[in-house]
């Protein structure tokens, strides 16, 4: 009886040790994948709050573990754009309105937990962890945004109804789109200013009339100096003529004086020939 309860003892401590040096504490809001280089990856992450225990781990040097946060990641985004030529269309305005707009985001959201698997398993995560993808996650979330907000503001110029809300959905859906990998927790509008669009419209109405004015007030000057070049040079043309007639014959001179100059045509003066 008491070998029989040595040796139950003896395998409970085993049992123990073994337990012990095989299982694997995952802390709160953590992941652990685990390495073998007998087995490979594990094929799943190990998760808190559950019994995580791998034989691998009982063979040294065999085994290796990588722990992942997967708390939520925060950033804020801004957006400042001017509609296309506003500052130009606001100078002819009274008090020159301000055709811009600007707005602040605020998104949070994390990695997919099979995104992340795939992303170790494969040796995308180096030592930096995940903070080269969040950067690329907030760059991606800056770019949408912009260019989304852009559009937006182009179809309201071209009478489409503009709506915040629609437009925050609208981020949000292609951000989702392009972040296949990112799970979306929240995304909405901290700070928002955006023109008055029909304002912005009769401006660029005044603008677009004003310089059609000038374009004709400089094509009529163009005109006029043209006419009056054309005349300028007809008259030159009609003196060199009567000038050269005179040469030819000197004694015309002398009839046209008798005459008072009557037998020229209008505005030909003798003395501007005779010079």
């Amino acid at each position: 009886m008491r070998k029989f309860l040595f040796w139950l003892f003896f395998l409970i401590i085993i049992a123990g040790v073994v337990l012990y040096f095989g299982w694997i504490r995952v802390p709160e809001n953590n992941v652990a994948l685990g390495f073998s280089t007998i087995t490979g990856y594990d094929t799943a992450f190990m998760e808190s709050g559950k019994l995580n225990w791998r034989w691998q781990k009982l063979v040294p040097k065999c085994y290796t573990l990588k722990m992942y946060q997967l708390d939520t990641e925060s950033a804020e985004v801004s957006v400042a754009q001017t509609l296309p030529s506003g500052e130009l269309y606001a100078s002819g305005m009274a008090g020159s309105p301000d055709f811009s707009f600007s707005v602040k985001y605020a998104a949070t959201y994390k990695i997919k937990e099979d995104s992340l698997y795939a992303m170790a398993t494969s040796g995308e995560i180096g030592e930096g962890g995940l903070n080269t993808f969040y950067a690329d996650v907030k760059d991606k979330i800056q770019n949408a945004a912009s260019s989304l907000l852009g559009e937006e503001m182009a179809k309201a110029m071209a009478g489409s109804t503009f709506s915040q809300k629609a437009l925050e959905d609208g981020i949000k859906a292609r951000i989702a789109d392009q972040l296949a990998d990112v799970e979306i927790i929240s995304f909405e509008t901290v700070e928002a200013k955006f023109p008055d669009i029909e304002l912005y419209k009769a401006a660029k109405a005044k603008y677009m009339e004003n310089l059609e004015k000038q374009q004709e007030i400089a094509a009529q000057k163009e005109k006029e100096t043209t006419d009056f070049n054309t005349k300028i040079d007809q008259r030159i043309e009609l003196l060199k003529k009567y000038g050269e007639l005179l040469t030819q014959y000197p004694i015309l001179i002398e009839y046209f004086k008798s005459k008072n100059e009557s037998l020229l045509p209008e505005g030909v003066n003798l003395e501007d020939i005779i010079k």
